[in-house]
């Protein structure tokens, strides 16, 4: 940790400087995180008009795991529901509302948080009106205990300050299409990503999707519309619009229920050209149960795989392609490497009950039996994507 009156004033440079940059809070929250220690720094915001998750970014927070928090996870977070009532400028610790027992059976605890290496929580309203209500949270390892009294001191410190320019800078945190923090999350994801209307309208393609334009022609951005083969084109547009349909008419998120919402798409060159795969894989994102920065239309979330120009599979891949969760990805690594279930659930600290339950679900989602077939398959996808999952969640545990 480091509390010193230095860190202090340089902390309250950096909130300041937020009203001129949009993108501030980023050095604020490392700021914070380099002075109080712990495993992450988060900064949050629920807009007040929809009651939606409206901006999400941290210190030390990986995008991936940023986005499965808010496109499953926050849905059973149990703290959201005691920060909702908590009246501002008092500080929740949920170690004093769920004990070791409640944690210990929690899936939210056990699959999601200490998988990510992380426990206690200490958090904050900054402000509740009519617009937002915006939360400062902590985050702490399971060794390293709750926020220590000298850390939560020099956060009430800064609290007027973060407050202020917080209520002054508020249009970044509500629904709005000029918050692009969900637009910058995606620029950061090694996969190429496209976020497309239901129309075929590119909203936006990350830096590794505009790679992507130049190493195949089967798929194109012209006039700011996906162009895709006519071969593919008609039934992909006609999926979208249904995707967009079942959502209005059933008020829920159609990729609520996570990867095995992805729908797929196999594009290969027409006969006589040179001969080029392209493989997509699609989604719903709903912002009104998602990011609210995305702006209210529900968009597509189309994620590529292309064979000819892709060095490194992640994880990614495997979520996208099997539906499997983060925390099923790092089991089905582990299992790879011939882990037993009784050391994959003491290496990533859950229940063995746990790691069990997440191997039968990894089963079903890859249509496998038994792990020997499990790891076969795991052995013919490209060798790196077992080693990149790997290397991705240890530099998040770290």
């Amino acid at each position: 940790m480091d509390l010193s009156q230095e860190r202090f004033e340089r902390a309250v440079n950096l909130i300041y400087e937020t009203l001129e940059n949009r993108g501030g809070w980023r050095p604020v929250l490392e700021c914070l995180h380099e002075a109080v220690g712990g495993r992450a720094i988060h900064l949050l915001a629920f807009d007040a008009e929809h009651g939606a998750l409206s901006y999400s970014d941290g210190a030390d927070m990986a995008p991936q795991i940023d986005l499965e928090y808010i496109q499953k996870y926050q849905f059973i977070d149990s703290r959201v529901g005691l920060l909702r009532t908590l009246a501002p400028d008092v500080w929740l610790h949920c170690h004093e509302h769920f004990d070791d027992a409640f944690v210990a059976g929690d899936p939210f605890y056990q699959e999601f948080l200490i998988p990510h290496g992380a426990r206690y929580l200490s958090a904050c309203k900054l402000v509740e009106n009519a617009e937002a209500t915006v939360i400062l949270a902590c985050l702490r390892r399971t060794g390293e205990g709750p926020m220590p009294a000298d850390a939560l001191d020099f956060l009430d410190r800064l609290r007027p300050h973060l407050q202020r320019a917080v209520r002054l800078g508020l249009a970044r945190f509500v629904y709005s299409a000029q918050a692009l923090v969900g637009h910058a999350l995606v620029d950061k994801l090694r996969q190429p990503v496209m976020l497309l209307t239901t129309t075929g309208d590119v909203v936006l393609a990350n830096e590794a999707a505009r790679c992507l334009l130049g190493s195949t022609s089967l798929v194109q951005v012209a006039d700011g519309r996906l162009v895709l083969p006519q071969a593919y084109r008609r039934t992909f547009l006609e999926q979208c619009a249904g995707l967009e349909h079942a959502v209005r008419a059933t008020g829920a998120a159609a990729g609520s229920g996570g990867g095995k919402d992805f729908r797929s798409l196999h594009m290969t060159s027409e006969p006589g050209a040179a001969q080029d795969v392209l493989y997509g894989f699609f989604t719903m994102l709903v912002p009104e149960r998602t990011l609210g920065s995305f702006g209210l239309r529900p968009l597509v979330m189309l994620i590529f795989y292309h064979p000819g120009s892709a060095q490194v599979i992640d994880s990614a891949l495997l979520t996208a392609a099997f539906g499997l969760s983060h925390a099923e990805c790092r089991v089905a690594s582990h299992l790879a490497d011939g882990m037993p279930l009784k050391a994959i659930a003491e290496t990533l600290g859950v229940q063995y009950d746990t790691v069990r339950k997440q191997l039968l679900s990894i089963y079903q989602k890859t249509a496998t039996n038994r792990q020997p077939e499990l790891v076969r398959l795991l052995m013919n996808l490209p060798a790196s994507a077992v080693q990149r999952a790997l290397k991705s969640e240890a530099a998040v545990l770290s």
